[in-house]
């Protein structure tokens, strides 16, 4: 997560930050969970086996960012990330609930942020244009439930 615009417009050097508040006490990763919440959404509602591969590639490729981007973390920070890994997790709310990290009495206030805002305002216009997206794909050959999908079964296809 990025919260010095300056950074972002480079007019100051990037740094990685070992971040342990805000989005980061839930989970350490939340475009990987993101990534899964969209990907399984998305093939709930497709069910095609092509669209069941693509959300497994994307998952399996933000999985290998989880990775790596824990390994340059410890390349960079050694120990000191290695303990923020220890009081973190990649599972949402792990560490919570197993009592590694602790949300303070105030923890909205570390989500109250610029960068979080856009994201919700995006987040919520883009389920708002949802509609838009599926007339624009109902104009499409070959839309909606695949014969032969992994889901036919479940949705009696």
């Amino acid at each position: 997560t990025v919260f010095n615009l300056k950074e972002v417009a480079a007019v100051e050097v990037p740094k990685v930050h070992l971040w342990e508040t805000g989005i980061m006490r839930i989970t350490r990763h939340p475009q990987f969970v993101g990534q899964c919440m969209w990907s399984f959404a998305h093939l709930m509602m497709v069910g095609s086996s092509f669209n069941a591969l693509t959300m497994a590639l994307l998952v399996g490729h933000h999985g290998f960012a989880c990775w790596n981007g824990d390994r340059r973390l410890y390349d960079e920070h050694g120990e000191a990330f290695l303990a923020v890994k220890a009081r973190t997790s990649v599972v949402p709310f792990a560490a919570i609930a197993d009592g590694r990290q602790t949300l303070p009495r105030d923890y909205y206030k570390e989500l109250i942020r610029a960068p979080y805002a856009l994201i919700a305002v995006g987040t919520f216009g883009a389920y708002l244009a949802h509609p838009y997206m599926q007339a624009g794909a109902a104009l499409v050959k070959n839309t909606g439930l695949v014969e032969g999908g992994v889901f036919n079964p479940v949705f009696g296809g």
